[in-house]
């Protein structure tokens, strides 16, 4: 009993992580099958009334069936509409996948009761499976939804059906129900899982395997994104770290010991500046940080002393090594410039520091180069 309830535990945190981390995903997956749905069911309808008159002699399309048709090509019209619209809110996609369903349950439940009273239903049961199986929604939506147009389903068909009839149409829609659940869960969990690896694969591609932090691409992609995003008035600090004397501890300790060494520094890195920074791993023993919204001379100092200070306790609890580091900072306060140049002048400053001597640091101001 306690490993069914972690179970369940574990499962449903897995979901809420999964609603919450990829609602926009979900959104655009649910906004392209709820296109492909309309646009299928409006195809199935047409079909339907064309081939049931040869199938069924004497068939005519009933009120329901002739409103349901300009009613389904409109939500394709509109789904489509939407879909071509450049913001996709989750919250309104939610909405369309709702109405959607409310409609198609109305003209569903209309077609299947409103015929003749001992005729059983056809379309009800199979509708109850497909949806919640088809679109990405959280449970108490699909089956609040079900539920409410079940109840509504089964005293309509004791009221207008015959006893017999009825009882054989509410047992279909109750089994419909039972096993749309089971195949729900299963199409969740696989779409879950589906996520949570893509999720994994595509941490690792950015991120370095030794010290944790950022890769070299994903750092210099993270940080052209915020220079790109926040022109022309960008306010941010770039530092160069460069730990001193790596080559001559990997020579002297082996490279066990400096691998050691750069997970500590990634460690200490990742504690010293705020999860909105980027900080990554450039390549080597050299590490880049983008301090965003930051231009203020001092504390930028503060940090470059915190970060000495810091690596040099972590590397004697860690490494048993007195590791010291050079750091080189440009300073860009309300201006503009790319990855490349504010880079190129970090670095400038990183040589500096290392001609002044270990465990030193310069800081200056971005500088327009000039042609």
């Amino acid at each position: 009993m306690p490993e069914f309830k972690q179970f369940i535990q574990n499962e449903s945190a897995h979901r809420a992580s999964y609603f919450q981390n990829a609602a926009q995903e979900i959104a655009e997956t649910n906004l392209r099958l709820l296109r492909s749905i309309s646009i299928l069911s409006s195809i199935l309808l047409i079909a339907l009334m064309l081939i049931t008159p040869f199938v069924i002699p004497g068939w005519r399309p009933s009120l329901q069936h002739l409103l349901f048709l300009p009613v389904s090509l409109l939500l394709v019209f509109l789904i489509t509409r939407y879909q071509k619209s450049e913001i996709h809110p989750p919250d309104w996609t939610t909405g369309l996948c709702l109405l959607f369903e409310t409609i198609l349950f109305l003209f569903i439940m209309a077609i299947d009761i409103l015929q003749a009273p001992d005729v059983p239903a056809s379309f009800m049961p199979m509708l109850c499976v497909s949806m919640p199986a088809l679109l990405i929604l959280p449970f108490r939506l699909h089956y609040g939804m079900i539920l409410f147009f079940e109840s509504i389903y089964i005293i309509s068909t004791l009221l207008l059906k015959t006893p017999a009839t009825a009882q054989y149409d509410i047992f279909n829609s109750i089994v419909g129900i039972a096993f749309s659940i089971s195949l729900a869960q299963i199409m969740l969990r696989l779409r879950i899982q589906d996520y949570e690896t893509r999720s994994h694969y595509q941490k690792l591609s950015l991120q370095d395997a030794l010290s944790g932090l950022l890769n070299k691409v994903a750092c210099q992609e993270a940080t052209s994104e915020y220079l790109n995003r926040t022109a022309p008035n960008t306010v941010c600090a770039l530092l160069v770290l460069d730990l001193d004397d790596f080559k001559q501890i990997n020579d002297e300790f082996g490279h066990y010991t400096g691998d050691a060494l750069l997970q500590t520094v990634g460690r200490t890195l990742a504690q010293a500046f705020r999860a909105s920074d980027i900080v990554g791993r450039f390549g080597g023993d050299e590490f880049l940080i983008l301090v965003k919204d930051t231009a203020d001379y001092t504390v930028l100092e503060q940090k470059c002393c915190t970060i000495h200070q810091k690596l040099q306790e972590a590397a004697r609890n860690d490494c048993s090594l007195q590791t010291t580091c050079s750091i080189g900072g440009v300073i860009l306060n309300h201006q503009t410039a790319t990855f490349h140049a504010l880079f190129k002048q970090a670095d400038n400053a990183l040589y500096e520091a290392k001609a002044a001597g270990k465990n030193n640091y310069r800081l200056r101001y971005y500088q327009l180069e000039t042609q």
